[in-house]
């Protein structure tokens, strides 16, 4: 895979993109990156920094190592430098799930650079890229809903809009019942929910693939081992300090995962298409219950559209929406 993909990596023909280098680069596309995410949050007008998953990519590239950078190269990125500064970034990887697929992510540009072609011609540089991989079928990114600059690239390369997820964060696990409406009280306080069995395996993936659209799954990895209940996920878990847990109830299931090394505990809501708010309240509740022992850290999920219950649901028990991300493809 390493000889392959040096061979086929493409020589930028702008004299301002380079090939990424971990040794010179790490920093700089760092500080660029970290300074695109500050935008990104004000975009979203969030008031709070959710973006651990960014935070640790900063973090990865100001610590590059020496194996960092002999690995890098399966991972290509390019920058466009002028005078000796970074300006601009963009990555490609193949999705690890889909082989047919490579993401682009990381596309910056300096704020003071901007409407230059910038971005352009680095994802141009990308694409050109992954047209020379074996077997690509498909280029996928997201992007964060609102920022119509980014939007406006993408779509003039050819990229579509196939799908959306929304971010919520909860800033304190509680287990208590927030004040809930007087319609779906009655049923959210149903004893109707239990810790899922490996009898529960069909309901838990049919509610997966509900809400999972397979649309999403060309920018964002989908590994489906944590949501087939079986004696694998059990071995998995336990050897991991048994972080998960599901609880399922007639109309669909919850995941939650707790997370000592990050900011965020974690948890998935997988509604059927029959089921109403109140089933998402009720499994919200139970899952709640799991992270007693873990009040100090908040909850982070991210629900897909439209499944307005799960959304309705996610807002009731005290979830705030904090980024809408827009999923787009492009066909080779």
């Amino acid at each position: 895979m390493l000889s392959t993909l040096l061979r086929t990596a493409p020589a930028p023909t702008h004299p301002n993109v380079r090939r990424f280098s971990a040794w010179h680069d790490s920093a700089p596309v760092a500080d660029l990156l970290e300074l695109t995410f500050r935008e990104e949050v004000q975009i979203a007008q969030s008031k709070d920094d959710s973006h651990e998953m960014e935070r640790q990519m900063v973090q990865a590239l100001r610590t590059y190592g020496p194996i960092d950078a002999m690995l890098s190269h399966t991972s290509p990125a390019f920058v466009w430098e002028e005078n000796g500064r970074v300006l601009g970034n963009v990555s490609v990887q193949r999705n690890p799930t889909r082989p047919d697929t490579w993401v682009i992510g990381n596309v910056a540009t300096h704020p003071e650079h901007r409407n230059r072609g910038i971005s352009t011609t680095l994802m141009q540089t990308a694409l050109e890229f992954t047209q020379q991989q074996r077997g690509a079928r498909h280029v996928a990114l997201q992007v964060v809903d609102g920022n119509q600059p980014a939007t406006r690239v993408y779509h003039k390369l050819g990229f579509r809009a196939v799908g959306a997820a929304t971010r919520y964060q909860r800033n304190s696990v509680w287990t208590q019942l927030p004040q809930l409406p007087a319609e779906i009280l009655p049923m959210a306080v149903l004893p109707t929910v239990r810790s899922a069995r490996w009898s529960d395996r069909d309901l838990v993936w049919n509610a997966t693939r509900a809400n999972v659209p397979d649309a999403l799954t060309y920018s964002e990895p989908f590994d489906e081992s944590p949501y087939h209940l079986g004696w694998r996920w059990s071995f998995s878990n336990n050897f991991g300090g048994n972080r998960e847990c599901w609880h399922v109830g007639p109309c669909g299931a919850v995941r939650t995962r707790a997370n000592f090394e990050v900011n965020d505990h974690y948890l998935e809501l997988m509604l059927l298409d029959t089921a109403s708010v109140a089933d998402g309240v009720t499994l919200l509740a139970a899952a709640l219950q799991r992270f007693t022992d873990y009040i100090s850290k908040s909850l982070l999920t991210i629900q897909s559209h439209p499944h307005e219950a799960s959304h309705e649901a996610l807002k009731l028990m005290g979830f705030v929406p904090r980024q809408t991300f827009v999923h787009m493809r492009l066909d080779l």
